[in-house]
């Protein structure tokens, strides 16, 4: 965090991530969506296995939160928050544990700016009411596949793209800003399919690549260009990120 407070579960994230929000806060740090491509484990410095065994609630999650944002309320930070980059706030759980309702409604109470990024679905149908009526907030999605089988295969666990597609454009149309995380980005044309079957329901796009993963073999100079042309031709706003740019140089 900045040097003026010190906060238990908001934090500013560093590297890749601090390219997503300015603030974070993990409420939840395990995941049982499976995702091939998942980077939290390591930062644990977890197996795969145990990482993804349970949707596991941070200690305290909710008495830090409010401590923590009382305290951005009273500086009047004004920087967003994303929910969260350790596990999905719309896991197979949440429904149970209301974690990120909680969440929400914390930031609704202190006047913060948030988001939230999840592969969750329909699960995060529940807390819609909430963000509808909330303008400082947004609601993000995971979306990198247009094809269920790849979807499946890489994110086991996660909510089908149908359930997806479908959240982006009730959120939408109910007046609550959405983007799309197109990251990693693994088969280029379909993640171009995706840009093409949803940009009419999305806000903004954040584009990486994958990472850390053999076999994989993507002409990254080419996909950046039809990509960025794509954007151009929908007129989306979007942002891509350092290590696409790097590996497209």
């Amino acid at each position: 965090m900045t040097s003026q407070i010190k906060t238990k579960i908001i934090y500013e994230p560093q590297g890749r991530a601090s390219e997503y929000a300015g603030l974070a806060a993990n409420i939840y740090t395990k995941c049982t969506h499976g995702c091939r491509y998942c980077y939290a484990n390591k930062m644990r410095k977890m197996k795969k296995e145990q990482f993804h065994a349970e949707n596991k609630v941070k200690n305290n999650a909710i008495r830090d939160l409010r401590k923590d944002a009382r305290k951005l309320r009273e500086l009047r930070d004004d920087r967003e928050i994303l929910f969260c980059f350790m596990g999905d706030p719309y896991n197979p759980d949440e429904p149970v544990q209301g974690i990120t309702r909680q969440a929400i409604e914390i930031m609704i109470q202190n006047n913060l700016r948030f988001t939230v990024l999840t592969k969750g679905g329909d699960r995060a149908r529940r807390d819609l009411d909430l963000l509808s009526h909330y303008p400082k907030c947004s609601l993000g999605q995971t979306i990198i596949f247009s094809d269920q089988v790849s979807a499946d295969y890489w994110e086991p666990n996660a909510a089908p793209l149908l359930e997806r597609f479908q959240l982006a454009k009730d959120a939408h149309e109910m007046g609550i800003t959405t983007w799309v995380s197109l990251e990693p980005v693994i088969d280029p044309n379909q993640a171009l399919e995706v840009v093409s079957l949803l940009h009419p329901y999305v806000d903004k796009w954040k584009v990486g690549p994958i990472n850390y993963q053999k076999g994989i073999d993507v002409d990254w100079p080419q996909f950046k260009n039809d990509i960025v042309s794509l954007f151009k031709k929908v007129g989306a706003i979007y942002y891509l990120k350092k290590e696409l740019l790097k590996k497209a140089a």
